[in-house]
């Protein structure tokens, strides 16, 4: 493979990260090698076709996968698209970046076919934005589309702090969070001084050693811009 690897992740690679990775392919294809998968495999649903052929987009060289071990090691940036493929993903390596983009699953709504298929285009048209931004050079921070608000997160001026204090609210070390986020001593004190530039792998691993939602710590460590 050649150049950064994007690897999209979803629960079962059979719709958003379909559509993400064909969108990818199509605005990044000569900048980055672009890959999806899922926690299992399903079979591609037909309506995600039909809504790429609408948008002039081909995927049907595209098929279902696991997430493969050697490449989630291997990639430059993991995108996650729902709470159940962040939740239940591999750990994360410190050199992969993670962004969590969150959308809706178009395959749960309901009506009529046309509704249905609306609700596949909505979807669709989120994750083309959210792609579209992050060729904008948005890549370092925390992008969701949920309950259709394009908000944009950057980290606070006094990130450090907030770590800091939530450490001491928990009653916690530096040592303990240490030993409990697997990070060392050093590098959460650097980061409480705001000597370190926050990554994914970070928050994922503070989120898990504070015993907090992920989208909360997120939201209590950024701002929307």
């Amino acid at each position: 493979m050649s150049g950064p690897i994007i690897y999209f992740l979803c629960t079962g690679n059979s719709c958003r990260s379909q559509m993400a990775e064909g969108l990818a392919k199509h605005y990044l294809k000569n900048k980055f090698e672009i890959l999806s998968a899922g926690i299992e495999a399903k079979e591609i649903n037909p309506i995600v076709f039909q809504v790429m052929e609408e948008k002039g987009i081909d995927i049907s060289n595209q098929s279902s996968k696991v997430v493969d071990f050697k490449l989630l090691n291997k990639a430059d940036i993991v995108i996650t698209l729902c709470r159940d493929a962040k939740e239940r993903c591999p750990i994360l390596l410190p050199r992969s970046s993670h962004l969590h983009w969150s959308f809706e699953d178009p395959t749960k709504a309901h009506g009529t076919d046309e509704e249905i298929l609306d609700a596949f285009r909505k979807v669709r048209d989120e994750i083309e934005i959210a792609i579209l931004k992050f060729m904008e050079g948005n890549i370092g921070g925390y992008y969701s589309l949920a309950l259709n608000q394009n908000q944009f997160y950057e980290p606070k001026e006094d990130f450090g702090e907030l770590i800091q204090f939530i450490r001491q609210q928990k009653g916690m070390s530096v040592k303990q969070l240490s030993i409990q986020a697997a990070i060392t001593e050093d590098y959460i004190i650097k980061t409480e001084k705001n000597q370190t530039k926050p990554s994914r792998f970070f928050i994922h691993r503070l989120a898990n050693a504070f015993q907090m939602e992920y989208d909360d710590l997120i939201n209590s460590l950024y701002k929307i811009n």
